[in-house]
């Protein structure tokens, strides 16, 4: 395989935390998308700045900017994963996840 080739398969998540009948919070599915991007590694400085903010990224993808539709989730490898940064870099853009405590069965209209 290519050094840039796609080689990770992640579903883009918009999700609502809505009130049910009784007033309990749950998350809900508005719309999800399947694209394929190239994982890339968190640099040194990534890593450092993380530190500083007590933030730690787990995983970095970059996407075609096109594709990207503002998700502030993504499933990756049947985790959920909260976008924590990102960054547009000409015809791509860099997606900086951070793992959720979120399982797939919190999200109400989530199949799989």
């Amino acid at each position: 395989m290519f050094p840039s080739s796609p080689n990770i398969k992640l579903t883009l998540l918009k999700l609502d935390n809505t009130p049910d009948n009784i007033g309990n919070r749950k998350l809900v599915l508005i719309s999800s998308k399947e694209v394929i991007g190239i994982n890339i590694s968190v640099t040194s400085k990534e890593y450092y700045e993380s530190k500083k903010t007590d933030i730690r990224i787990d995983v970095a993808v970059k996407i075609q900017s096109f594709l990207y539709d503002g998700s502030r989730h993504a499933l990756i490898d049947s985790k959920v994963y909260k976008v924590e940064r990102t960054y547009i870099s000409g015809q791509f853009i860099e997606l900086y996840f951070v793992e959720t405590k979120i399982k797939k069965g919190d999200i109400d209209g989530l199949i799989g």
